[in-house]
């Protein structure tokens, strides 16, 4: 019963920590830290796209950022940049 309890609070744990990370709207992977990112302007807010996909999109993007890591929080972040 115990296992069962703990594979539980796994799954759930994983479950909400990935749907708080931040995608690429192009290929919908996870950046890495210390990897830069673009946002673009969207009807809906921003896009964000990875390094990988940057280079599929004519125009430009409205900024760029790095993503951090801060070391005490276990969480990515986006961290302010300019636009490339």
């Amino acid at each position: 019963m115990a296992d069962l309890f703990a594979s539980f609070l796994l799954r759930k744990s994983v479950g909400s920590m990935v749907s708080a990370r931040s995608r690429c709207s192009g290929c919908h992977r996870t950046p890495l830290v210390g990897e830069r990112v673009y946002l673009y302007a969207a009807a809906a807010g921003e896009r964000l796209v990875c390094e990988l996909c940057r280079p599929l999109r004519r125009e430009p993007p409205a900024r760029s950022e790095l993503v951090h890591s801060p070391e005490h929080d276990r969480c990515v972040r986006l961290r302010a940049g300019r636009a490339a």
